[in-house]
């Protein structure tokens, strides 16, 4: 009878060890997923005068540590908070999240340091376009993908490692 035990208890705890090996695996594959499923992102401008950033200089503006490109008072856009577009933006550039980065820039505001990006009103890539028509000093970011003929990439937004 005490054999019967030990071996039902090495059962048990086999079955565990399988559960747990398959759980990771399911975990694997959704971060997978969902990380194939998000869109590249680029920050752009309009003027043709910007060139390219650095991945330091690109994660520096949106954190914002940068006022000024190439001696030009800058303007930042953003997408509305709610939007997948600024959610996989920031967690691509950043590696943080919506609500962290509201705070961050809660911050900076309310010390005086920096001001946060505009709001776009609709998670739309002419909405935004329009918006960054009206000064040459706008930068904004969008899908790739999305990206207008004339636009100037800045930066291709890569994982964050």
């Amino acid at each position: 009878m005490l054999i019967q035990k030990k071996t039902h208890r090495h059962r048990n705890s086999t079955l565990h060890y399988g559960c747990g090996i398959v759980a990771i695996l399911c975990l694997f594959i959704s971060v997978n997923s969902i990380a194939m499923g998000a869109e590249q992102y680029a920050i752009f401008t309009l003027e043709q005068e910007f060139t390219p950033l650095s991945v330091s200089k690109a994660r520096k503006l949106y954190r914002g540590k940068t006022k000024r490109l190439e001696g030009k008072k800058i303007e930042l856009s953003d997408w509305p908070e709610a939007s997948t577009e600024r959610a996989e933006f920031y967690q691509s550039l950043l590696g943080k999240n919506t609500a962290q980065m509201n705070a961050h820039w809660a911050s900076l505001s309310f010390s005086g340091k920096a001001r946060p990006p505009k709001e776009m009103t609709t998670a739309d890539v002419s909405a935004l376009l329009q918006w960054m028509e009206e000064k040459s000093n706008r930068i904004g970011y969008a899908p790739l993908n999305h990206l207008p003929d004339d636009a100037t990439v800045l930066f291709v937004v890569e994982e964050v490692k």
